[in-house]
């Protein structure tokens, strides 16, 4: 049975919009200044200029404010050609979800909220070579 074309533009104005999809670009290096309180006031600091900058290992997912602990386990891990993509769903919740760029040789998380309408997140990364995988791209929709 066909529609008049009035009727089925009411039908499809009814649904509810797909969000658009939400790409986090996490910075690929920063930079970190460490500081200490040593308990011992006889040592002092030293900056080491030969140690590389933090680089971006990975993303990962929270249920809440990354600082209050909560990491979301990943609902899916697959590998397609030379990627690896790991997905998280994401039911409906009223506090937002939230995501964080990890860096290697830091303890430093970059966090952002994933917008509430988001459903779900996509990590992609290069297959690891002989170390760990390159995020190619992190998007929630």
């Amino acid at each position: 049975m066909r529609y008049p074309p009035l009727v089925a533009a009411s039908v499809l104005a009814c649904l509810p919009a797909a969000a658009a999809p939400v790409i986090f670009d996490c910075p690929r290096v920063i930079d970190i200044a460490q500081t200490t309180r040593p308990s011992d006031r006889s040592w002092e600091q030293v900056a080491d200029s030969e140690l590389p900058p933090a680089t971006l290992t990975t993303v990962t997912m929270y249920t809440q404010h990354p600082s209050d602990g909560g990491n979301l386990v990943p609902d899916q891990t697959g590998r397609q050609d030379d990627t690896e993509v790991t997905l998280w769903r994401l039911p409906h919740d009223s506090a937002p979800y939230w995501m964080a760029c990890v860096y290697r040789q830091s303890r430093i998380l970059l966090a952002r909220p994933v917008p509430l309408e988001a459903r779900q997140c996509r990590l992609t990364t290069t297959l690891p070579a002989p170390q760990a995988g390159e995020v190619v791209s992190f998007v929630c929709e």
